[in-house]
């Protein structure tokens, strides 16, 4: 299987993992987006009805014959699916659009009704909990591997590669879908691998439109007011994740007299930034936030790489790297 970010061979590792045969195109789109990509029309299921595309609704309208929805061999509806899923071939510019079309639908109904998307994601769970626990954890290690060979295989392209490609996508979303994967695959929970199965779901099938959706939620889907991570590239932020022992902190302030320089505390009762508050130290081992007045532990194992990691309880930062990373920032002033 290539190492590219394509629906057709994310949708394919699920059912090789089940051992079952990988559904048609439309079967496979309706498969995981019910209703969103494919309008079921009222049938007797044994009369083959052409299917047809709708500007109106943004959807492929299609009838199941013999409990399959019905293709008809059509050309266009060929082109079209084969887009979204990413194997067309040709230039069919009018069904390359369409296709962008169906894509922020999609995106559009996602973003603006929360109960939509929750329906997609629980679905996605229903679909992966049809798995015993031997193929729960060979899923989740193929969809690891996948994660890291489909980063590291783009991270080799030139831009003129990447931007030529049948099925371009920027950069910037690319990594924010994988890295959100990754993420939550990572955790090795099962929460985890219906999350960051779901990325690859959505980044796989909705391309540059994905990007609403990463501005939009962290890797769990929780809401956020952020763009994506201006960090390192991902092979960075990759590497970083998976293999945390292999990096050292670094500090470039001068302030030595806090017990923890630059790190940002927040309230754990109510968010506010207690750095900000009158008085503040971290050097008591807690503090009073003077908003809601709840007590804060301020401590080693009250701090974490990023919000994220707060959230999921992982990641905690190491103190003796701190210390480390201090004493090796006067060695630098003192010079």
């Amino acid at each position: 299987m290539p190492n590219e970010l394509r629906y057709g061979y994310v949708t394919q590792l699920y059912y090789e993992i089940l051992g079952i045969e990988t559904p048609r195109q439309l079967d496979l789109l309706d498969e995981w987006f019910s209703d969103l990509l494919i309008k079921e029309e009222e049938s007797d299921g044994n009369t083959k009805i052409p299917p047809f595309f709708s500007e109106q609704d943004s959807r492929i309208h299609a009838v199941r014959y013999h409990g399959r929805l019905y293709s008809g061999a059509d050309e266009i509806i060929a082109q079209l699916t084969g887009r979204l899923i990413g194997t067309a071939k040709g230039n069919r510019e009018k069904q390359r659009r369409n296709a962008v079309v169906m894509c922020k639908h999609i995106t559009r109904v996602l973003c603006e009704n929360w109960s939509r998307f929750e329906a997609f994601l629980n679905h996605t769970g229903e679909m992966i909990l049809r798995m015993d626990e031997d193929q729960l954890n060979e899923f989740l290690n193929k969809l690891l591997d996948f994660v890291k060979e489909i980063a590291l295989a783009r991270n080799e392209m030139s831009e003129s590669e990447r931007d030529g490609e049948p099925f371009p996508m920027d950069d910037e979303i690319f990594d924010a879908a994988v890295y959100n994967a990754a993420y939550q695959l990572n955790l090795c929970t099962v929460d985890g691998l219906v999350q960051g199965y779901a990325w690859l779901l959505l980044g796989s099938l909705l391309r540059n439109e994905c990007g609403r959706i990463t501005r939009r939620f962290d890797s769990s889907f929780n809401e956020v007011n952020r763009m994506p991570s201006e960090e390192p590239d991902l092979i960075s932020k990759l590497d970083c994740l998976f293999f945390p022992e292999d990096y050292e902190y670094t500090y470039d302030g001068d302030d030595f007299e806090s017990k923890y320089p630059d790190i940002h505390w927040q309230c754990d009762q109510c968010g506010t930034s207690l750095n900000s508050q009158e008085g503040f130290t971290d050097r008591y081992g807690k503090w009073q936030c003077r908003l809601c007045g709840y007590v804060n532990d301020i401590d080693e194992e009250h701090i974490f790489e990023n919000n994220e990691d707060a959230e999921n309880r992982r990641n905690h930062m190491d103190a003796q790297k701190i210390r480390e990373a201090i004493e090796r920032r006067k060695t630098q002033l003192s010079e």
